[in-house]
């Protein structure tokens, strides 16, 4: 595998794992009342989901072009939308007096760009991601079923949280989370360790002995009595 594919796959990893910390921590600087490092972490998570989108378009492009291309753009939007719920967080940290008159509807806000960007959008872009996966071979297939699973169920939490259905945040949702998280964390350490390999592709360091040129060109003799 070339260096630089190599080096985009470390990278995509260490991104995944950073949405994860960046997403935690922001939750509990909000939480600390701290808006504004909450509203920092959220843009780093931005961006981290952006970079991700990047670099496995670049990944994973040949495997399944317009597949990459969809992933990467959703990618994108979830981005975009994380990011445009930062914005009532940050009016609430410096709108003083004023802007905390008006604070539970900013939090509501904040609260539905979350419910949108980092529910249904990232749903979506699991199903694309898990489905190409799958087609690709270049992980363990159970990976990629999971993906696709895990998706749905996550869709399906969300759109009920949406609709009322189910208390938005409540243990229902976190259930339904718990397997997006499994899958991330299980291709983030995949990306890290192993890369994309296809599956019974022998190990780098692995020596395959293959019969020299002059031994395998030449023909069989036979012996005249």
């Amino acid at each position: 595998m070339p260096r630089s594919a190599r080096t985009h796959e470390r990278a995509a990893g260490a991104l995944y794992l950073s949405t994860h910390a960046t997403s935690v921590l922001a939750v509990v600087a909000y939480d600390a009342g701290v808006p504004a490092l909450g509203v920092l972490l959220e843009v780093a998570l931005a961006l981290g989901c952006l970079g991700t989108g990047v670099l496995l378009l670049v990944l994973l492009r040949h495997h399944g072009q317009a597949r990459a291309l969809t992933f990467a753009l959703l990618r994108t939007l979830e981005a975009a939308v994380i990011t445009a719920g930062t914005l009532p967080m940050l009016a609430l940290a410096w709108g003083g007096p004023a802007a905390a008159g008006l604070g539970d509807t900013l939090v509501d806000l904040h609260t539905a760009a979350f419910l949108v960007g980092q529910g249904l959008v990232i749903s979506v872009n699991t199903i694309v991601l898990g489905w190409l996966l799958v087609d690709a071979d270049v992980i363990p297939r159970a990976l990629g079923v999971l993906g696709v699973a895990a998706g749905v169920v996550v869709l399906g939490s969300n759109t009920a949280q949406m609709l009322g259905l189910v208390p938005q945040g409540g243990v229902v949702a976190g259930i339904c989370a718990v397997p997006v998280f499994a899958f991330e964390i299980w291709w983030a350490v995949l990306l890290l360790t192993r890369g994309l390999r296809p599956r019974g592709h022998a190990l780098q360091g692995d020596v395959v002995t293959a019969p020299s040129p002059a031994h395998a060109d030449a023909a069989p003799t036979r012996r005249h009595p």
